[in-house]
């Protein structure tokens, strides 16, 4: 057996027995905890982060950085702050304990009487430990800092590269606020240039059961069309009300015409902007929209939310521009051509989120899947080999697919944490799928050991050179261990410029992370090169690979060795999390 073989064996079976792994630990040490009943969501409270710096900044407070234990048998008396770890207590604490961005551990031996502040993760307390006081956890991490005097002081939150140009004024009259902004559209592509986006926002707040939101926008590209198959210029119209006492239920309607991508992945919205901007690498697809929508849902309790929309809309195909880029300024990869019509397309989904932090997430799931259907009687549907997709009559066209991805999130100890993804979508019944609809693997995403599109399911005799992306079915897995360092970032400077650049890159105490992913890419069906629509491909066919990065948050980069097809190690830049 080659050592090659060995290590995609090695692979597989890791990804295979990740999930049970997790499910072990979640009895054991890392099951995801019941959020607090006054936890803070999506933000922490300003006032809470004063609280819990001036605690720690207090002359009589103890300090502590990283983790600390307090020993069965042992007493400690007076208040103590914690700051980047945990506090194990086995023994018996007197006074008031405030941690900062990590745990508090109750043992069954232990005994605590003071008020207990956790910010930036959770209260365990063990069958037979005791909290006499008022506890109050907050899963939000503080944006705090360490001076060089010892204390802690407060970061400004991180812009991110795509809110760098932006700016809006507000106006209040009564119970509606008007916001005016202008912005970019977060990215760059050869077909839009660089969007910009300006309208108003006019909110309708403080009744008891519902709020009302009308957001109307205006688009212009400032990538030129020499072609006028794309038109001069994109909007939206959208008004959305939340009905409830606690806005569980939304429902809103748009008017709509826009530039859409044809895939979500490999890269997000603002890095594949970058990259098409810096290095003339646009890792998407697009195609024009036009018509109107409509979209409800409703949030459950424990994280799960449903959602439903329907839209029908005029698809279009639009060309490449020639927009400008930095360090290249060869011709741009063309856009590949759509299945142009009117399509009405129905969608439902479930998203299940107990994640404790929305950006670097340490424990819980996140679960996102929907089923959709696309119907159109015009669609003019292009030609391809037979390889690709079988002649469709002209007609009424159907097509339904699904997604999937499913991501759990665990912390073994208050360092390392692993992280486990499953991404399966495609075709499942009907005519084939769009082009519009169809997907690939291979990039700087989900199999970054392998080029763009590596697995596009075209046929040696389609000769494209926008490259598109033909397959109808597709399934991954990745799999993270992450241990966090202390190499002292950010690094402490009066330097302004130093100190603009690490607030903007949202550089953080890097994660060193080990990696493997593995996926497949194909077309379902009976045919040459095709697999059965009840079959997944069989594991000696899928393409592996192994890495080492390091992630400092706002900058992550990334080694990886492909374990197929004898290629080379590649250095890949991520400017967020992998996953």
């Amino acid at each position: 057996m080659s050592a090659r073989t060995a290590l995609r064996l090695a692979l597989a079976a890791a990804l295979a027995a990740a999930p049970a792994l997790a499910a072990q630990e979640q009895v054991q040490v890392i099951r995801p905890e019941a959020r607090a009943t006054d936890s803070a969501a999506a933000r922490l409270p300003a006032e809470i982060v004063q609280e819990a710096m001036h605690a720690y900044n207090d002359s009589l407070t103890t300090r502590v950085i990283g983790n600390f234990i307090i020993p069965a048998g042992s007493r400690h008396s007076g208040p103590i702050a914690i700051y980047r770890g945990s506090l194990r207590v086995s023994g018996e604490m007197t006074g008031r304990v405030t941690i900062i961005n990590g745990d508090l551990i109750v043992d069954a031996t232990a005994r605590v009487s003071g008020a207990v502040l956790v910010v930036g993760g959770r209260i365990d307390v063990k069958a037979g430990g005791v909290i006499e006081g008022r506890q109050r956890a907050f899963q939000k991490p503080a944006l705090l800092y360490r001076t060089g005097a010892g204390l802690l002081a407060l970061r400004d939150e991180p812009r991110t590269l795509g809110s760098l140009a932006s700016g809006s004024a507000s106006l209040t009259s009564g119970r509606f606020r008007t916001t005016l902004s202008v912005e970019t559209g977060r990215t760059y592509n050869r077909v839009e240039g660089l969007p910009i986006v300006v309208g108003p926002s006019v909110m309708r707040e403080g009744l008891k059961d519902i709020d009302g939101r009308l957001d109307l926008r205006g688009t212009g590209w400032t990538a030129p069309d020499r072609t006028h198959r794309r038109a001069r210029f994109g909007y939206s119209a959208r008004m959305e009300f939340r009905f409830g006492a606690s806005r569980r239920l939304t429902v809103g309607g748009e008017f709509y015409r826009h530039i859409t991508p044809i895939e979500e992945q490999p890269l997000s919205r603002s890095e594949a902007g970058w990259s098409a901007f810096l290095f003339q690498r646009d890792h998407r697809d697009f195609y024009q929209a036009q018509g109107i929508a409509g979209y409800a849902s409703y949030r459950f309790d424990g994280g799960l939310t449903f959602d439903a929309s329907l839209r029908r809309d005029l698809e279009r195909s639009v060309p490449a521009s020639d927009p400008i880029s930095i360090f290249r300024n060869s011709a741009w990869r063309p856009n590949p051509l759509i299945d142009d019509g009117h399509f009405i397309t129905t969608r439902a989904g479930l998203t299940y989120d107990t994640r404790n932090d929305t950006e670097s997430p340490a424990s819980g799931w996140l679960v996102r899947g929907w089923w959709e259907r696309a119907l159109s009687d015009d669609a003019a549907l292009l030609s391809f080999p037979t390889e690709v997709r079988d002649p469709i009559p002209t007609g009424r066209y159907s097509s339904e697919r699904i997604m999937l991805d499913a991501r759990r999130y665990a912390r073994f100890n208050p360092s390392v944490r692993a992280s486990l993804r499953l991404s399966a979508a495609g075709w499942v019944k009907g005519d084939p799928l769009p082009v519009q609809r169809r997907m690939a693997l291979g990039g700087p995403d989900i199999l970054p050991g392998y080029g763009f599109r590596s697995q596009n399911c075209a046929p040696a005799a389609l000769a494209d050179p926008s490259h598109p992306a033909l397959c109808d079915r597709m399934i991954a897995l990745q799999l993270e261990i992450r241990t966090r360092t202390r190499f002292g970032l950010p690094i402490p400077t009066a330097d302004p410029y130093v100190t603009g650049l690490q607030r903007l890159l949202a550089i953080r105490e890097p994660d060193i992370v080990l990696f493997g992913d593995a996926g497949k890419a194909w077309i379902t069906g009976v045919g040459p090169g095709r697999i059965p629509n009840d079959r997944l491909p069989v594991l000696r066919e899928w393409d592996y690979d192994v890495g080492l990065g390091l992630d400092a948050g706002g900058l992550g980069l990334y080694l990886t060795q492909p374990l197929t097809d004898r290629r080379p190690i590649t250095l890949t830049a991520r400017l967020q999390r992998r996953f």
